[in-house]
């Protein structure tokens, strides 16, 4: 029979916790989205557009598949969870989302908010955005696109509209009924009733400090006046200008980053349109976009802006593509020189410094015919021997550079040459 302290090792060796022991289970990750970021609004043409960035994942790193962006919006100050209506946006994790809402009345405040929900869970809202709805602005018209030899030129027609000023900002002391509250003490509020006044000491009297007057006072000495002195005019309100005309009496524009003009958008193959080519509206009527891909389909809208923050501009106008292709020509070889040899007339160039220069070709003429290419030559040649030159005959010889994409430049002035 065991002793008795073995049975009680025993049993505290029965009553440990076993080794393989994991603890209490995690709970399960939150699959509540957090709020889209990159909120902004926009009136476009006769319509809203509200835009937010959809998140990738839950506030707990739970990646979506897919989600719904919901708008609320409401005018005035109503409450958007009570009385505002709703636009609910399928949406792309990641993916810009972009709710259409109805113009409302010009002059009405709109108010909009925006929220995720995976899942049947709500996330938070993000900031309420205000607009306040304008009259639909005039679109731009007849926009053109032609290939450039350093991209493609646009130019359209359109009235630049008037600029929507921003509210002005709340600056000085703050104005109560009766006015501004004067210097000095400010009023307290009244004691509560039942409860004696404050005693408030008298202020101490002093008698006004005067000096002793020195001297006599005297009427000031005036020079005689040769001229009336009138005080500097204000200067005379500048024009502003809407389109090409100025409105007379209007004050100068103040100085700043341009609100109203144009803006230029453009999208390549059957992509949307992205955002403005330009940082700040256009005031001319013209853009060269030099960034254009070379062999892709680019195509090109503009709109009419009255207020970029917020963002208030008209419907698009005419849109217009062109195939971006390379039509700028390399530059004439320099330094053309024909001299005689044993074997013909050989034809001497400087090399060009093009990119993607492709070859050299030589043209050749003689009394009373036509010029002809007698030769092509690559780019690292930069002379060709003419063996077909005949003795006696004076030939004129030009040459020309072509790039990879076939665009062949001008050549400088001939240079005649003969065999002896």
């Amino acid at each position: 029979m065991p002793s008795r302290p073995a049975l009680l090792l025993v049993a505290l060796v029965a009553l440990a916790p076993a080794c393989g022991h994991r603890g209490d289970p995690l709970p399960p990750r939150r699959r509540t989205p957090p709020a889209p970021h990159d909120f902004r609004l926009a009136q476009r043409g006769d319509a809203l557009e509200a835009r937010a960035t959809a998140p990738l994942a839950s506030v707990d790193g739970v990646a979506y598949e897919t989600l719904t962006i919901e708008f609320l919006y409401s005018d005035g100050l109503k409450d958007l969870e009570k009385a505002g209506l709703r636009r609910a946006v399928p949406a792309v994790p990641g993916s810009r989302v972009v709710g259409v809402l109805p113009l409302p009345a010009p002059g009405t405040t709109l108010r909009v908010s925006a929220r995720g929900i995976a899942g049947g869970e709500k996330g938070p809202r993000t900031l309420t955005l205000s607009i306040v709805a304008q009259a639909p602005l005039e679109a731009p018209s007849e926009l053109r696109a032609a290939l450039a030899a350093d991209g493609v030129a646009l130019s359209w027609h359109g009235v630049r509209p008037q600029v929507i000023a921003p509210p002005p900002p709340v600056s000085g002391p703050p104005v109560f009924p009766g006015g501004p509250i004067p210097p000095g003490p400010r009023p307290t509020a009244p004691p509560p009733s039942g409860t004696a006044p404050p005693v408030v000491p008298p202020a101490p009297v002093t008698a006004p400090v005067t000096a002793p007057v020195t001297a006599p006072v005297t009427a000031p000495v005036t020079a005689p006046v040769t001229a009336p002195v009138t005080a500097p005019a204000p200067p005379p309100l500048a024009a502003a200008r809407v389109g090409s005309e100025p409105v007379a009496g209007s004050a100068a524009a103040p100085a700043g980053p341009r609100r109203n003009g144009f803006l230029v958008y453009r999208r390549i193959g059957s992509a949307a349109f992205g955002e403005p080519l330009v940082g700040e509206p256009l005031e001319s009527r013209s853009l060269l976009d030099s960034e254009a891909p070379q062999g892709a389909t680019a195509c090109y809208v503009v709109r009419a802006v009255a207020s970029t923050e917020p963002l208030v501009e008209s419907a698009a106008s005419n849109e217009v593509c062109v195939d971006v292709r390379d039509i700028a020509a390399p530059a004439a070889p320099s330094g053309v020189a024909v001299l005689p040899r044993d074997g013909g007339l050989e034809v001497l160039w400087g090399p060009t410094a093009d990119a993607d220069l492709a070859g050299y070709r030589v043209y050749r003429s003689a009394p009373g015919a036509p010029r002809e290419r007698i030769a092509e030559v690559g780019t690292n040649r930069s002379a060709w021997l003419d063996e077909t030159a005949r003795r006696g005959v004076t030939y004129a010889y030009a040459v020309t550079a072509f790039d990879q994409a076939g665009n062949e430049g001008t050549a400088a002035e001939p240079v005649e040459a003969s065999l002896p």
